[in-house]
């Protein structure tokens, strides 16, 4: 059996407060990629009486946006009204890129999440009567400046990772079955190693919005060498949406170089952007996304370019990973 790094958001309802201690817990990886827990928590919740509450629901505004962009604006609600005391739900419905076709109205966060409501501690929460719906409007330009998002080649500040850690911590729960899929893929496929990083190179249609993430492949794979060699890893996860630098990585790397089996676009009508073609099945992309951000999240290290994807890993990782993240830029800009 091997061991499964302890990623925050894995510990079921655990009390915000006791969280942190997380990377000390082992969860255990058995052979049927189940997740078992050898420590236990004596819950607190939060303190409800049994009076129907109102239900903040929130759907994001920006829908056309990928998918961890979304997560980062979900955050900033939770940022701006979790402290009302009031049960919260995400209704990730209606989102063009992932729920088209027969999935338009599943909502995508039930899939890889608990609701917030539930980590809450609110057992049964009834009734769009008392919905009070916020969009999000308000926040979307302010986002990419003082908000979670990454402008163009900026990194996220220190301040800004710590509370959206700290969020994800008090709200936000990956849902069994998704965590035991990744308990599973890494026993299989990373345990093996002693050390493995995690790689994520953003680009087909990210190049035109941000510039510091076009490097050549042959740029990328001297970095990932340097970092491994510098930090002692001996293998990496690598996510990215780019078919070409995928196959470059694979077939030079070899088994050091693991990957997650996601489907990529073949179509150029969006610089290949997978989120954006739409004949490949919403849900799958979505799938792919979280798990393959799960994935990295459980690594011992990071190295990525800029985007909501390794923003959301940093905030969901182990904090071990969350300090040891690393952007590649251009020789010039070091």
């Amino acid at each position: 059996c091997n061991m499964l790094p302890t990623l925050v958001v894995l510990i079921s309802l655990a009390p915000a407060s006791c969280v942190f201690t997380a990377q000390h817990e082992s969860l255990r990886a058995t052979s049927k990629g189940t997740v078992e827990h050898h420590h236990h928590h004596h819950h607190h919740h939060y303190q409800h009486d049994d009076r129907q509450a109102e239900l903040l629901i929130y759907r994001p505004k920006a829908r056309w946006r990928g998918l961890f962009s979304i997560f980062s604006h979900s955050l900033r609600y939770l940022r701006d009204n979790g402290d009302r005391s009031l049960p919260i739900k995400m209704e990730w419905t209606d989102l063009p890129n992932y729920t088209y076709g027969k999935d338009k109205k599943r909502n995508l966060w039930d899939d890889f999440f608990l609701q917030p409501y539930e980590v809450m501690g609110y057992k049964n929460v009834t009734g769009k009567e008392y919905a009070e719906v916020e969009e999000e409007h308000k926040y979307m330009k302010e986002d990419l400046s003082e908000g979670f998002g990454t402008k163009k080649g900026i990194e996220i500040s220190e301040e800004k990772m710590e509370l959206g850690r700290n969020l994800v911590q008090q709200y936000i729960r990956v849902k069994p079955n998704i965590q035991a899929e990744v308990a599973e893929f890494y026993a299989k496929h990373l345990s093996g190693f002693k050390s493995p990083a995690a790689v994520h190179i953003r680009l087909t249609d990210k190049i035109t919005q941000s510039e510091e993430n076009f490097e050549s492949k042959a740029d990328f794979r001297k970095k990932i060498e340097e970092f491994m060699a510098s930090n002692g890893h001996d293998a990496f996860f690598l996510a990215t949406d780019s078919a070409k630098v995928k196959s470059y990585l694979k077939k030079y790397f070899g088994e050091k170089c693991v990957v997650y089996p996601s489907t990529l676009s073949t179509n150029n009508s969006h610089h290949g952007a997978v989120h954006k073609d739409l004949s490949i099945r919403g849900f799958k992309k979505a799938k792919d996304i979280v798990m393959e951000t799960l994935i990295m999240a459980s690594c011992d290290a990071f190295i990525s370019t800029f985007s909501s994807v390794s923003n959301g890993v940093r905030w969901l990782g182990q904090s071990k990973l969350a300090k040891d993240h690393h952007y590649f830029l251009h020789e010039h800009d070091a």
